[in-house]
């Protein structure tokens, strides 16, 4: 898989009292303002995604297409495209510098993403849209409201904090879930063992998976991955997976349709035997 990040034709102006002078007279528009502020939430969409989301405004998802590579060369937004010999071209959106400066100095938002750092670690944040893929399908679907579901990424090179964090408010109380993703360029088998071993050291010390909200439900330990076969080979080569955490497994290949993408493992009796079951949220089942 490759990145690359879009061009610009000459260096944009992302000065601040630019930016207010092009939102004032109407270059960035509200729907812009409105667009960056879902970005700078979520901290990195796929195109596609971001179509889904404003298909009420942007019936065209060309024209979406077309606003948010005019909003990249002045940058308000920053884009990338990846893609394989496996794969079609696929692009990907955050904030840039100068919707960063804006929604900050402006309209007083917290906790922006970083653009540089993003950029210099994007292939780090892809994982993060399979994270978003869930909260807009759970969005779609009218289970949650925007404001019940939050995401903490804690992207960080050496690997010592999750990938993220997420707070789901839903019918059947809030669902707290450490995110980690098992991708080939990690060496996935070795990743998770180290991973399994620092949230085991975690449980040790606190006698659980800590949570830092109020909730019944204990904290679910979310592995997201690209396929069935992956997980299987992958937890087939594990000693055992520990019981002392609840384990599910968000699968790419079934993001379709979010209800049906939940797997549980069980190892089975014969060496690298795992079976591999649906498991669908009561409040999902409906």
């Amino acid at each position: 898989m490759q990145f690359k990040m879009l061009p610009f034709r000459s260096r944009p102006e992302t000065n601040l009292e630019v930016t207010v002078f092009r939102v004032e007279t109407g270059q960035i528009t509200e729907g812009d303002v409105e667009v960056a502020v879902t970005l700078a939430q979520m901290k990195v969409l796929t195109e596609n995604q971001l179509r889904r989301l404003y298909q009420d405004k942007f019936e065209k998802g060309h024209k979406l297409g077309t606003r948010l590579r005019f909003l990249q060369q002045i940058g308000w937004f920053d884009g990338w495209y990846m893609e394989s010999e496996f794969n079609e071209r696929e692009y990907v959106w955050s904030i840039g510098i100068a919707a960063k400066n804006y929604l900050g100095f402006v309209m007083g938002m917290h906790d922006l993403p970083n653009p540089i750092a993003l950029a210099q670690n994007i292939s780090h944040y892809l994982p993060i849209c399979a994270v978003n893929e869930l909260r807009i399908q759970l969005l779609q679907k009218g289970i949650i409201a925007k404001e019940d579901f939050l995401l903490y990424p804690h992207i960080s090179p050496n690997e010592e904090n999750p990938l993220a964090l997420i707070r789901m408010k839903t019918p059947m109380g809030s669902i707290v879930m450490y995110i980690e993703r098992l991708q080939q360029t990690k060496k996935p088998l070795r990743f998770m063992k180290y991973k399994l071993k620092r949230y085991l050291n975690w449980i040790e010390r606190e006698g659980r998976l800590p949570s830092p909200y109020p909730t019944d439900n204990p904290p679910i330990m979310l592995w997201s991955c690209g396929t069935e076969e992956a997980v299987c080979e992958i937890v087939g080569s594990l000693n055992h997976l520990p019981d002392e955490m609840i384990h599910l497994f968000l699968i790419d290949e079934h993001m379709a349709d979010v209800r049906t993408a939940f797997r549980m493992a069980v190892k089975g009796e014969n060496p690298g035997e795992v079976h591999l079951k649906q498991f669908i949220f009561d409040f999902l089942d409906n």
